[in-house]
């Protein structure tokens, strides 16, 4: 089994102290339309302020423990537990972002409290194993996706094209 970590200080403001802030931003906004004092504006900021707590504190969108062992992804926030066996998944699906070491996983299309991960990969231990991980889980699960027929002609692309260079 492998352990990855987010960074404890960088998940406390990332997690904990913008979910905090939502939460304030929210309730501001809320009172703000009550005394009706811009509230166009502080609907739309409400909205995205409670989005904002919604995931951080409630669906908790973003693990502190990634746990990955052999077909089993096991996630971690706070004190709820997430285990996945991949095997029984019917969807594993990433949107990674790889200048930004982000990726945003969906277990079974994601729900509204489970199945939609946020990790940014930069800020756990290991972080680019992790980036690489993930994307392998995902290609063993749908290898014949167009993402997975894609790495594979790059793939192929690229040993053609280190073998030229090793013959010349």
């Amino acid at each position: 089994m492998k352990r990855f970590e987010y960074d404890k200080t960088l998940y406390f403001m990332d997690v904990l102290v913008t979910g905090v802030v939502s939460l304030i931003v929210f309730l501001i906004a809320v009172s703000s339309i009550i005394i009706n004092w811009m509230p166009a504006l502080m609907g739309l900021v409400g909205i995205v302020a409670f989005y904002s707590f919604w995931n951080a504190l409630v669906a908790k969108v973003t693990p502190k423990e990634v746990d990955v062992a052999g077909d089993t992804l096991i996630l971690r926030s706070f004190k709820r537990i997430d285990d996945y066996s991949l095997t029984q998944l019917k969807s594993f699906k990433i949107r990674e972002f790889p200048s930004a070491g982000k990726m945003y996983l969906r277990m079974d299309g994601g729900g509204i409290l489970r199945g939609r991960y946020w990790l940014n990969t930069k800020n756990y231990s290991d972080g680019q194993e992790l980036f690489r991980l993930l994307l392998d889980l995902e290609y063993e699960k749908h290898p014949e996706s167009l993402k997975a027929r894609a790495r594979r002609v790059n793939t192929e692309y690229n040993a053609r094209i280190k073998k030229k260079k090793e013959a010349s």
